[in-house]
């Protein structure tokens, strides 16, 4: 399992460069004992690698520096133990430069080029190279130089690709915020944060098809404040933007988590209560009513506004049309009957 304080992505990289280690290992050994050498590389081998095991697993920050490294001793190693006629050595002195490219670092790629070169020089030092070796030397210097320019392009590639995605994302993620925030805009009343006309229709369409599969009561409820062109007269449109607000607030304040609230119209709003008795409905509008007249709005010099509203309980056979018909005949009634008062239909 990765360390939680590892990333998944880094842990899978370690495991498959150890694994490819513990191969490695297993090829070397068997090459020893075939040829009746000693196995006394491959037994530090092991203790290596299990090192590199354990710092993955209780060091993760230290991986790839320790990964790194571990490749470039265990190639030596190899090297170090190869008969003199085996020439495959810069082979295996490139894998240090091959797992500086997969954790893209330039740094390690440098490092272990120049390692590379260094014990190139130790080894021909040690070897004793004569002239006609020289040329050999060159070209295998040449190569490592090669690969590690090679991997160099590699890693700015990489690199460059890394960016392009991770830019891609952050215009994909921007479009997500800009497609949610369009899509907020077009269901909410900016004035009021309450849903609109459009999506009231829809959510009311939605709830009553819904009905015929999964029935549950439902009343509808339609608030309209009184004499609000009296404030708009008085006072001023800016202050009957304050009352809209305050009653919206009020509204949002009784309803559940279950209910819709929306802005009809000019100063008309509609509820929709739902898991609720016609009692249980009537009561949370009965707060709203009361709460909207108990509160004094000081740039009305400390006056209030009232609300008549109209209410229908849902019946199973009842229609979209019907039910707001039902509620705004309702709604006609209080009205007319005094104002700032409740009447279900």
């Amino acid at each position: 399992m990765p360390n939680p304080l590892q990333p998944p992505r880094q842990f899978n990289w370690n495991r498959a460069l150890l694994n490819a280690f513990w191969i490695v290992l297993l090829i070397h050994t068997s090459s020893q004992l075939l040829n009746s050498r000693l196995i006394l590389p491959d037994l530090i081998i092991v203790g290596i690698i299990v090192l590199l095991e354990s710092i993955c697993k209780w060091k993760p920050d230290a991986s790839e520096v320790s990964i790194t490294v571990g490749s470039y001793v265990i190639s030596v190693l190899i090297v170090a133990f190869l008969a003199p006629d085996v020439r495959v050595w810069p082979l295996i002195m490139a894998l240090p430069l091959l797992v500086s490219m997969i954790y893209m670092r330039t740094s390690y790629l440098f490092a272990s080029a120049a390692g590379a070169l260094l014990f190139l020089a130790i080894l021909g030092e040690v070897q004793g190279l004569n002239a006609s070796q020289l040329p050999d030397t060159l070209l295998i210097g040449m190569m490592f130089a090669a690969l590690a320019l090679t991997g160099l392009g590699v890693i700015r590639r990489g690199n460059d690709l890394i960016r392009s995605l991770a830019n891609s994302e952050k215009t994909e993620q921007d479009l997500r915020i800009q497609n949610i925030i369009m899509d907020r805009l077009s269901k909410i009343d900016p004035l009021t944060d309450l849903y609109n006309h459009k999506t009231f229709h829809e959510y009311l369409g939605w709830l009553i098809d819904h009905q015929q599969s999964n029935p549950f009561p439902m009343q509808l409820a339609i608030l309209d404040i009184d004499n609000f062109k009296k404030v708009n007269d008085t006072y001023g449109h800016w202050v009957g933007d304050i009352a809209l607000k305050q009653v919206a607030s009020e509204v949002l304040f009784h309803i559940g988590t279950d209910d819709f609230a929306a802005r009809y119209g000019g100063e008309e709003f509609a509820i929709i209560l739902t898991a609720k008795t016609l009692e249980e409905a009537r009561d949370i509008m009965e707060r709203i009513r009361t709460g909207v007249a108990g509160h004094h709005i000081s740039e009305m010099e400390g006056k209030s506004v009232t609300v008549s509203i109209g209410m229908h309980d849902f019946q199973g056979a009842d229609s979209k049309s019907y039910v707001f018909q039902k509620a705004d005949d309702a709604l006609y009634e209080a009205k007319k009957t005094g104002k700032n008062r409740i009447i279900v239909l």
